[in-house]
């Protein structure tokens, strides 16, 4: 992906989604860094619920349904998975 086109990419992104609880990118960024964008399907606001959050990523934004982590490539699938669960278990307390 490039910030504009005709603009040299800056990173490769993939898309993922989970059922009706989340959604989101994954960039892999030309420096090796890696960021996860993550969409909660849940109406709430990240930025109240950072504290509970119990992940090995560093927290870049958290707005709105919006979060942004930076990731190390070995925690990817176990970030991912708790955000899931903890996402799954905001859903059954709104029922």
């Amino acid at each position: 992906m490039s910030e504009r086109p005709g603009k040299a990419p800056f990173a490769k992104e993939l898309e993922y989604k989970f059922e009706d609880v989340m959604w989101g990118k994954i960039h892999l960024r030309n420096d090796g860094e890696i960021f996860i964008h993550v969409i909660s399907k849940i109406p709430f606001n990240w930025k109240d619920k950072v504290k509970e959050l119990k992940i090995k990523g560093q927290i870049e934004d958290a707005a709105g349904g919006l979060l942004w982590l930076r990731e190390e490539e070995n925690n990817i699938e176990e970030d991912i998975k708790w955000i899931k669960e903890y996402l799954e278990s905001l859903a059954k307390q709104n029922k």
